[in-house]
């Protein structure tokens, strides 16, 4: 009871509180007396605190139970086991949809206590009633619901899901969808009071924060898909990743419209759209994820479990507010336009927001195409042939626009920079060139990475000119390290299968891989199959595959090898292990000598007809072996319109099994198989690719989060203090 009690105390807390920040926005909208304003402020900001020691305590009896394996929970029961060690059972906590809710509301009440210190009472009371929605749903599903009968272990944590990267990726995610809630709360205090410069001013460091915490959240996501799943890639176009992928891209265009408001107020309005549905797109991507509705179309979905219709009420609920809003408030926002000349910093922002925009409509759209179908009668989703043919060229689009507008001033500039600046045009084409050399043929991409590389150069000529930042400058630099790494490692990529028995060398893209066998897991949870590589200082990579509790196999991770220039990526499919089995067609009469044994086709014969019971096709043979002679008689069953052996033994050790019989040539099909003989060596199919410049992907998205989050903290210091 202590769980349910702490949900609900901190859902009515966080009601009143909301109520009290309602009754002072009234109070100062009315111009009323300051003490009742203060009075319902202060008081606001008591139970808000007090909502807050609630969602703690919560979070808090959530870990003990974990910890504690009290599997009479039903949530500890499905994502913990008494044998997880401490970080999964810290994992644990946000496996599951009740968990990742709570998760996401205590980082959700952390932020509100840090933007309470404003004392901006319409904020606090858009907040909190964020707050009442995941309340509310963590009531309705709550993670301390009970079993039936008490459980002596449970079922554990998904093998797929007992890595480090569990530990990080899913809170720096949430993080960010929690960040966003606060330029929301921020737009809507902003348009309802008019203190537009405020908002702005106030929202742009939330956003760059949700920015960076979002943006960390998906490329860890992707190095974790590359590094353990096996299939070679970091980014599938699956449409939860693209739930997340969404907010983002809308996130860029509202940061991007902020730094335009902040000299062009007519900027305000495209700002204010972006900031309310930039988390209008979070609630609808919880939606699509957790109510069911890409259960068929995404290995990463949750599964219908009652919430899907809260959770679509509350996407209404949250858009049509917000809209409403700005159609109310839309002709008191201030007006004008929004760049003076098109060689101006105004416009290459308003115009990255629109590319921004832009492809974050044609993800939407995409990861939107099941619940269209849905909705009428024909369920399908978009191929990833869609996403890449419409992303690309907006993408060429959007380096262009970093790559010139980094260097135009604000205002209309009248320097004569592409003269001054012609020499990056000339790295532009080298970067072409080698592309090209490279394995890359697609002219829009070709023409991207000689535009990313002009990005580079430029975003330092910027920073060292004082044109822009040292966090825009790292970002943009970033970004464009990581298209150029994008580009590479997925159209200039090779791979190869190649089967492998024991001690078999073979060489691959210049290097020789040896496969030197299977060494099981020391604690017994899967098994290693190991690779050395001859002239690589004797590097051995040894693909990983972790066993359920069943002993079967529940998750491959491959083997990388990291060189500066490309990976070399092994990722190995199941391993093959058969007992040999020799075959041999005989006619009627006539006897054939195999595995040491005389075999001679007596005739074949039915019986069964098949009305209520099975049809049963059968040889008979003499099989004779040092003299001496043994009948057999294997069968092929018809059992539900399949065929199936039933084999016979002879000798003690051999095993005949009928394969076919041919009634019309009078022959029949035998294998044969010397049980007492070893297995044949082990074969394993294995996908060897390499992977050109992929670490630029990496190292380009650690520039990206380590940028944006230089560029808020300078806003932070240039308001003084993070409110």
């Amino acid at each position: 009871m202590i769980g349910y009690a702490a949900i609900f105390m901190a859902l009515v807390t966080t009601g009143i509180a909301t109520f009290c920040y309602l009754n002072a926005h009234m109070a100062s909208s009315t111009r009323r007396s300051a003490p009742r304003l203060s009075g319902s402020r202060d008081k606001g900001l008591f139970y808000y605190r007090l909502s807050a020691l609630f969602i703690v305590i919560t979070a808090l009896y959530l870990f003990y139970i974990i910890v504690n394996d009290q599997f009479q929970f039903a949530y500890v029961f499905g994502y913990s086991s008494r044998d997880l060690s401490l970080i999964y059972k810290l994992s644990a906590f946000w496996a599951g949809q009740e968990g990742s809710f709570l998760l996401w509301a205590l980082f959700h009440v952390g932020f509100g206590l840090v933007l309470a210190r404003k004392k901006q009472p319409c904020a606090m009371a858009v907040y909190a009633g964020i707050q009442i929605m995941l309340l509310s749903i963590l009531l309705v599903k709550s993670p301390f619901m009970m079993l039936a009968e008490p459980r002596a272990d449970g079922f554990g944590l998904n093998p797929l899901l007992q890595d480090p990267w569990m530990v990080v990726h899913p809170p720096v995610l949430f993080l960010g969808y929690a960040g966003l809630a606060v330029p929301f709360a921020c737009a809507i205090d902003g348009i309802m009071t008019g203190r537009h410069k405020n908002w702005v001013s106030q929202a742009l460091p939330w956003a760059l924060f949700a920015w960076a915490a979002l943006g960390a959240g998906i490329f860890l996501g992707g190095f974790w898909a590359y590094k353990v799943l096996g299939w070679g890639g970091y980014w599938g176009w699956d449409p939860v990743e693209n739930s997340s992928l969404v907010p983002w891209l809308a996130t860029g265009a509202m940061v991007h419209l902020l730094l335009l408001a902040r000299v062009r107020l007519a900027a305000v309005k495209p700002a204010g759209f972006a900031a309310l549905f930039t988390f209008v797109l979070v609630m609808y991507g919880t939606f699509l994820t957790r109510s069911g509705m890409l259960s068929d179309f995404s290995v990463h979905s949750y599964s219908d479990e009652g919430v899907g219709g809260i959770l679509a009420s509350f996407v209404l609920l949250t858009a049509v507010s917000a809209l409403s809003i700005l159609i109310i408030r839309w002709p008191s926002l201030p007006e004008g336009e929004l760049y003076p000349a098109v060689k101006s910093r105004e416009f290459f922002l308003a115009a990255t927001a629109i590319i921004f925009t832009a492809l974050g409509i044609i993800v939407l759209v995409g990861m939107s195409t099941p619940l269209v179908g849905m909705l009428l009668g024909n369920p399908q989703n978009v191929s990833t042939a869609f996403y890449n043919t419409t992303t690309l060229p907006l993408t060429a689009a959007l380096v262009l626009l970093l790559a010139v507008g980094s260097l135009v001033g604000w205002g209309e500039d009248s320097s004569r920079l592409f003269a001054r600046y012609r020499w990056i045009a000339g790295i532009a084409v080298i970067a072409v060139g080698l592309a090209a050399a490279g394995g890359i043929r697609q002219l829009i991409a070709l023409v991207t990475v000689g535009l990313a590389a002009a990005i580079v150069v430029v975003s330092i000529v910027a920073v060292r000119n004082k044109k822009m930042s040292h966090g825009a400058g790292l970002t943009h630099i970033g970004l464009a390290i990581t298209l150029i790494g994008i580009l590479f490692s997925s159209l200039a990529s090779q791979s190869v299968y190649v089967s492998f028995q024991q001690g078999e060398s073979q060489e691959v893209f210049g290097t020789n891989f040896t496969y030197t066998g299977t060494r099981l897991d020391p604690e017994g949870q899967g098994f290693y199959q190991s690779f050395s590589l001859a002239g690589e200082a004797n590097t051995v990579l040894e693909p990983y595959t972790k066993l359920n509790k069943e002993g079967r196999p529940a998750a491959r991770e491959p083997g990388i090898y990291r060189m500066a220039a490309a990976d070399i990526y092994l990722a190995p499919a199941m391993q093959q292990e058969e007992i040999s089995s020799k075959e041999m067609t005989l006619h009627k009469e006539e006897q054939k000598q195999e595995a040491g044994l005389t075999v001679k086709f007596i005739r074949y014969g039915m019986s069964g007809n098949g009305t209520g019971g099975d049809v049963r096709v059968y040889a008979l043979l003499a099989v004779t072996k040092d003299g001496n002679t043994e009948e057999a008689r294997p069968e092929l069953l018809s059992r539900n319109g399949q065929m199936i052996p039933a084999p016979f033994k002879v000798f003690g050790q051999y095993e005949l099994r009928l394969t076919a019989v041919s009634m019309k040539d009078g022959t029949a099909t035998v294998g044969i198989k010397d049980l007492t003989a070893p297995p044949e060596q082990p074969r394993i199919d294995v996908e060897i690719s390499r992977k050109p410049l992929i670490n630029l992907v990496w190292l380009g998205t650690v520039f990206i989060t380590v940028g944006t989050i230089w560029a808020g903290v300078n806003h932070i210091e240039k308001r003084g203090k993070f409110t």
